[in-house]
């Protein structure tokens, strides 16, 4: 949701409640685009980052200790200053701190406005005397026609042409023009058509914000969001939940882009490893031919003069002629036993290769599986115990900071269904753990030679039906490679028939006298 002047109006009745009166102890700059004022119990932030924004907090968030420019200015100006008033210049995304401060060079009071325009790239602060002259601002504007540099008088970025909902007639308002509304963003329209604007009038009145979830992200609206559950929450705790959620949500996405980055490496290395395999098992089909050309070699060394490039001898299984290539700077015996250590060579190349294409191939699910796993997670925590996996098997290496997240620990996810509870892995670790704690009699699904996690129904001494078994492979099939398909095969046996092989990796598993159901995966779990 866009922090538009409804979200600011709000925004701004709950910070006029807490700091009117009150006076400024100091003032920071978190970073170059952020001012923080502290007054005696509260703190107020104004961030130009974009989406833009102004907060009130209860607790004092990391500042540098040496001040930056801007700050230092404003401490000099405002410091120890006294809030007056808190207004927004209508339902825009401008407003002011009106406040009274002793000049010590004058000896009189004097009283400034600190202007926050929250306009995108184009957001400032702006410092004004009571002549309306810029004193200084975050970022010096050289325009044409809205310069906003020290000494010239103040213009607001502001349209008073639009409607302010709050002061017009209401019985009149309904045949108001949308797009000439002040304040409200698109999201904010798009909920004013539902409900209605004598509605809307009646919820910007109130002094909290909707908070409330959209697909899988949190949001909030100054008025009721409609067709959507909704929490009533102090302005403050709304933006404060939002934007924890988002810096959470980016950084469950910087920590699974760096993970999915690695396994993919591995997986992309292992690829080329079985290509060559593959290339080294394709020599056995030319074996046959080499082993006939050295004992048809051997038969007729005898006819063979060295110098020759080829000799033409006769098959005596076929009765037909074939022509042999040779080195004609060996000589026969040579060129005899350079074949022979040819043939041996390609011999050791592919049983080798047999050997290894097994464990390559093993070793593809694995990593195939722990991307799947890392695709699929939610939550940071389970990143955290896919890190701690990749760390055990060598994949990534130790650190201090590594240690301490390896206190973290996760629960399956849960779901009931008919009486039966059903726990799903969200990793590795975690589907080893579901499988070996799982009772004989219980039934454990997973994917048909795709990527998935173990997926266990609670048998709790009751035979379970098949509508239960067909919810469960759903479930199964949505937290799989193949959630995205239409019919997606899922194997499904008593936990007894699974067992782990000696040295296996996390999360891989045999299983035996099992069932295949098809289904479709859930869209939404």
């Amino acid at each position: 949701m866009p922090f538009d002047g409804l979200v600011l109006h709000k925004v701004l009745k709950e910070i006029k409640d807490n700091i009117m009166g009150d006076r400024i102890k100091n003032i920071y700059q978190p970073i170059k685009s952020q001012v923080l004022i502290q007054f005696s119990q509260n703190f107020v932030l104004l961030s130009l980052i974009s989406p833009s924004y102004v907060i009130l907090l209860s607790q004092k968030p990391n500042v540098p200790i040496q001040p930056a420019n801007f700050s230092q200015f404003l401490r000099k100006k405002i410091r120890n200053g006294r809030v007056v008033n808190v207004e927004q210049l209508g339902l825009d995304r401008i407003g002011y701190f009106e406040i009274e401060s002793y000049d010590q060079e004058t000896s009189t009071m004097r009283k400034y406005k600190l202007f926050f325009e929250l306009m995108g790239r184009n957001s400032n602060l702006i410092l004004v005397n009571e002549d309306n002259k810029v004193e200084e601002s975050l970022k010096r504007v050289y325009d044409e026609f809205r310069p906003i540099i020290p000494g010239v008088k103040y213009l607001p970025y502001y349209d008073d042409s639009q409607t302010n909902i709050l002061k017009e007639d209401l019985e009149n308002i309904e045949n108001i023009d949308y797009d000439r509304l002040m304040g409200f963003s698109k999201k904010s329209i798009g909920f004013l058509k539902e409900i209605g604007i004598q509605r809307a009038v009646q919820d910007l009145k109130k002094p909290y914000l909707f908070y409330f979830k959209e697909g899988n992200s949190y949001d909030f609206s100054a008025i009721t969001p409609n067709n959507f559950k909704y929490e009533e929450l102090k302005p403050s705790q709304a933006l404060l939940k939002v934007f924890q959620e988002k810096a959470d949500q980016s950084r469950l996405l910087e920590i699974k882009r760096d993970l999915e980055k690695r396994v993919k490496s591995e997986i992309d290395r292992l690829e080329k490893t079985k290509e060559q395999i593959l290339q080294d098992l394709n020599e056995e089909k030319g074996l046959k031919d080499f082993e006939k050309r050295g004992e048809l070699l051997q038969t007729y060394l005898y006819k063979i003069k060295k110098g020759e490039r080829y000799s033409t001898v006769t098959d005596w299984n076929t009765g037909e002629e074939v022509t042999i290539e040779v080195d004609p700077l060996l000589s026969p015996t040579q060129n005899l036993e350079k074949l022979y250590k040819n043939i041996q060579r390609t011999k050791s190349r592919v049983e080798h290769a047999k050997k290894r294409i097994k464990k390559v191939n093993n070793e593809l699910e694995y990593f195939n599986q722990l991307f799947e796993t890392i695709s699929s997670a939610e939550e940071i925590e389970t990143l955290i115990e896919i890190k701690e996996e990749m760390k055990d098997i060598g994949l990534i290496s130790e650190n201090k900071k590594s240690k301490r997240e390896r206190k973290v620990k996760t629960t399956f996810r849960k779901f009931n269904y008919k009486g039966f509870e059903i726990l799903v892995g969200k990793n590795n670790k975690q589907n080893d753990e579901l499988t070996r704690s799982a009772a004989q009699a219980d039934i454990w699904l997973h994917t048909h030679e795709i990527p998935g996690s173990h997926t266990i129904i609670k048998s709790s001494g009751k035979e379970i039906p098949e509508e239960v078994i067909d919810y469960a492979a759903k479930i199964a099939a949505t937290f799989s490679k193949a959630r995205m398909s239409s019919n997606v095969a899922v194997d499904y046996t008593q936990r007894k028939n699974v067992w782990k092989p000696k040295g296996a990796k996390p999360g891989m598993w045999l299983y035996r006298n099992y069932e295949t159901i098809i289904v479709e995966p859930f869209r939404e779990v």
